[in-house]
């Protein structure tokens, strides 16, 4: 136990001078954070093409800066993540987002497809480190009993970058060209970091020596864990192509794919105001139910493909769902270790991007081999299996 010179736990002190700030303002900064690093995450993908054409690369090349930025969190959160409970939150989420600032301001100049790759891969450490943060100053930001509302409030980030991000991509990229738009994120990058001063400099104070294997050892973490693993490969599998799937089908070009991502942020956006309830209801008790709840709306978007409208009625409570999913997860992974959230966070970062870059490898063949209902059905299959995993009692309550 580190003690402080009142022979008060650190990470009790620290807690409770970071709650003499306003919760309100830093969930807003917070969430602010969320929705640039949103933007960040979602700009590329529907540029790819106009990216491609500028750097006289092939679509495939420039996608691979894709890669790269997951390849940076992933490691980041690995590498990095043992260090986040020894410093202040504030200066790393203030590092991390300059790390994306500097990202998005060589992507906007990169001449060659691999500089581009490289600007990505600094983006995607920046971010390693920046979403952990963000999440364990939202849980320890909360009031007691309030972690589960506080990081729902703080996920809602990522609905607006999703409703507003890609069209807003598209719209800068058409008007002003793709450089323009990594550089108007650039200027928000260096925005977003100036009001990160306004949240609190403390450091929680814990060891960085073997901090992500004590991480992983605390209880219940490995099996929150493994429902994050099978939580994110099934969305990103299935996000990946349900545009392409609606297109085949119904034709209408992006616009008809655009509305099952807006029907999808829209629900992701709204669930946010059930999140007092889970803090009501017990967090523990509810993740696995979540997951099973889950694995059902994938196998009615397997069976509603062929009906637009049920479909994007169903892709409304995909994103509901999602949204308390992931809010259960990320709150009982911020609840279970608090001498070690950061570590907790970071590895729960990894798990993230390790679920997308296995969704990115398998999601294509199966999409090829045996079409979108039988992802969507795999996407359920993977949740099905994680539910006993997270049912059993090894997460304390």
């Amino acid at each position: 136990m580190w003690l402080d010179s009142q022979h008060r736990p650190i990470h009790l002190r620290y807690m409770s001078v970071v709650r003499q700030r306003p919760p309100a303002l830093a969930t807003v900064v917070l969430t602010a954070g969320v929705v640039v690093v949103g933007a960040q995450a979602f700009v590329l993908a529907p540029l790819l093409p106009d990216v491609a054409a500028g750097l006289g690369s092939t679509t495939a090349e420039a996608g691979r800066a894709l890669s790269a930025y997951g390849a940076g969190i992933v490691a980041s959160a690995l590498v990095l993540g043992r260090r986040l409970d020894t410093l202040p939150r504030r200066a790393v989420l203030m590092a991390g987002m300059g790390a994306l600032a500097v990202a998005a301001a060589g992507s906007a100049v990169a001449p060659h497809w691999s500089l581009l790759a490289l600007a990505q891969l600094l983006g995607g450490v920046g971010v390693g480190v920046l979403l952990p943060a963000t999440y364990a100053l939202a849980a320890e930001l909360a009031p007691p009993g309030a972690a589960a509302r506080a990081t729902g409030r703080v996920l809602t980030g990522w609905s607006i970058a999703l409703v507003a991000g890609v069209p807003l991509a598209t719209v800068l990229g058409d008007a002003i060209g793709w450089r323009a738009a990594f550089g108007a994120l650039a200027a928000l990058c260096a925005a977003q970091a100036s009001l990160y001063a306004l949240l609190p400099s403390a450091s929680p104070g814990g060891p960085s020596r073997g901090a992500l294997i004590a991480a992983l050892r605390a209880p219940g973490v490995a099996t929150l864990l493994t429902g994050v693993l099978a939580f994110m490969a099934a969305f990103y599998g299935v996000f990946a192509f349900v545009g392409v799937e609606v297109r085949t089908l119904h034709g209408g070009g992006a616009t008809t794919a655009g509305l099952v991502a807006l029907a999808y942020g829209i629900g992701f956006g709204v669930a946010a105001g059930a999140d007092r309830l889970l803090d009501r209801f017990g967090t523990a008790r509810l993740v696995a139910p979540a997951l099973a709840l889950l694995a059902a709306v994938y196998l009615a978007l397997a069976a509603t493909t062929r009906a637009y409208a049920l479909f994007l009625a169903i892709a409304v409570v995909w994103g509901l769902v999602n949204h308390v999913g992931l809010t259960l997860l990320l709150s009982r992974l911020a609840e279970v270790a608090p001498g070690r959230r950061g570590a907790v966070l970071a590895l729960n970062t990894a798990a993230t991007y390790g679920g997308a870059a296995v969704a990115g490898a398998l999601a294509g063949p199966v999409y090829e081999g045996v079409g979108f209902g039988w992802l969507a059905v795999t996407a359920a299959v993977l949740l099905a299996l994680a539910v006993p995993v997270t049912a059993a009692r090894r997460t304390p309550s």
